[in-house]
């Protein structure tokens, strides 16, 4: 059966969407759009897609990924078409290109994930305030954090491997933090986490929500193309 990856965008009202509602959102897309749906097996049938790293409710990304099988080839730009058609507004595919049929399931390929973070401050800093408090982060041999887990338990884990890459800038008082982080299974570190540590390193960090958007997803195989 012929397999797709599909490249989309998920922002304005449709980051609120939780990950089983974004499931059932693109499901119900792909019926109505007529797709030639490959369906699994058993007593309650599903499309067989999948898709990469869930992103929590509230956070937008740019460039999400999912694969998708179907009994027929489609042309790609008649699967591209046919899905915004039905999409709702905040979801957007920007691009659908066919797949090895014996390629990995996406999330074995996931790696590493890339982050836009604006932060509100509770005071004014500079340039170089911001730049020692992310050197601080960077040059810690460990950071060790606290994370609950199911059933409201804590673990204690050292994120410091899985923060490959982290700089920020002022922005009209605030701070815009661009990061690169580990996703998947192993060992998975997360925006807020790395904010939470560079409080710790001196960032004034205001008590509000931070604004989060995943800006694209990247896997461990260089072969398999996720749209540069």
């Amino acid at each position: 059966m012929p397999r797709y990856r599909i490249e989309f965008r998920k922002e304005g009202p449709a980051r609120f969407i939780s990950h089983l509602d974004l499931v059932r959102t693109l499901e119900r897309a792909m019926r109505r759009a007529g797709l030639p749906l490959a369906f699994s097996q058993g007593f309650n049938p599903h499309p067989r897609f999948s898709l990469g790293a869930p992103l929590p409710v509230g956070v937008k990304g740019e460039k999400e990924y999912l694969d998708l099988e179907l009994l027929a080839a489609l042309p790609v730009d008649e699967m591209l078409k046919r899905l915004n058609d039905q999409l709702p507004q905040g979801l957007k595919v920007t691009r659908v290109w066919r797949i090895p049929d014996d390629a990995p399931a996406l999330m074995a390929t996931l790696e590493k994930a890339t982050y836009r973070v604006d932060v509100s401050l509770a005071r004014e800093i500079t340039q170089e305030d911001l730049q020692r408090s992310i050197d601080g982060l960077l040059e810690a041999p460990e950071i060790i954090i606290s994370r609950r887990s199911g059933g409201n338990k804590e673990k204690v884990l050292d994120i410091r491997p899985g923060i490959y890459a982290l700089s920020g800038r002022l922005e009209g008082g605030r701070v815009r933090l661009e990061m690169c982080l580990a996703v998947g299974s192993r060992g998975a570190v997360r925006p807020e986490e790395v904010v939470q540590v560079l409080a710790r390193f001196g960032l004034p960090v205001k008590d509000e929500q931070l604004e989060v958007t995943r800006t694209g997803l990247y896997p461990a195989e260089p072969e398999i193309s996720y749209g540069g």
